[in-house]
């Protein structure tokens, strides 16, 4: 094996580890919804294959041996099990949609699908968690199960170059990042907001209206932060490695 040859493993192994840790970080903050929902990341050097995770197991038990490395066409080329339709239908038309969108997570986490299920939808100018997604955010109306190709190429195409989340109406979230440290962290503080906006809503009182052009100030600051996501995503695997260890192996 060469030197490149052992890099790429090496590079590898770490997607694998970093997508693991993200899959049972979401299961300790009760971001997942039984066996279902799915996250993938594309291969390191690749547009064309991407790590998703096995229809099965519970999120809090994968580990990074556990993902599937799957191609365009829906061939396992690495890794043992089975994807579901969706996850795979969902994250090709996403990945194919926008090779820059390297980390699809999809979830059903409460907070956010029942903003997804409101009129108006989710208010990225109502809190500063919320203010860091302005203009990152696009929305799908619900199209069924995607258990098809044209779906999951329906929802892709709500994956433009600026999205951060696509609220999938009735039905759920997609967040976007480079890495699984980026997509982790907006996935975080995506469901904090819709908590936030959720308990405000259900006071019954008029919401406090934060100025345009202060909604947009606070969301090119956080946006222009590099180094929290990395720095939080540290902190939620040291926490799992005293909670939940494993998931590396």
């Amino acid at each position: 094996m060469t030197l490149i040859e052992e890099t790429q493993v090496d590079v590898l192994r770490k997607a694998r580890i970093d997508l693991a840790a993200a899959l049972r970080a979401a299961a300790l903050y009760g971001y997942n919804e039984g066996i279902d929902n799915h996250f993938s990341y594309a291969v390191p050097g690749s547009d064309d294959l991407f790590l998703l995770n096995p229809y099965g197991p519970e999120w809090s038990e994968l580990t990074a041996s556990d993902l599937l490395a799957v191609d365009g066409e829906g061939t396992i080329v690495d890794g043992e099990g089975e994807w579901e339709t969706t996850a795979f239908m969902i994250h090709r038309g996403a990945h194919r949609a926008r090779p820059s969108a390297r980390c699809v997570f999809h979830t059903h986490m409460p907070f956010a699908t029942a903003v997804s299920a409101t009129e108006g939808g989710f208010d990225t100018a109502l809190s500063q968690s919320a203010m860091g997604f302005h203009g990152r955010v696009s929305t799908l109306a619900y199209g069924g199960l995607a258990d098809a190709a044209d779906e999951g190429d329906r929802i892709g195409s709500a994956v433009g170059d600026d999205t951060s989340v696509v609220m999938l109406q009735n039905h759920g979230v997609i967040v976007i990042g480079n890495d699984p440290a980026e997509a982790w962290s907006r996935l975080y503080f995506l469901e904090r907001a819709c908590e936030v906006q959720i308990l405000a809503q259900s006071t019954g009182r008029p919401l406090v209206e934060v100025p345009d052009e202060v909604v947009r100030l606070t969301a090119a600051q956080m946006q222009s932060d590099g180094v929290g996501p990395g720095k939080l995503f540290e902190a939620v695997k040291r926490r799992l490695d005293r909670e939940n260890p494993g998931y590396e192996l």
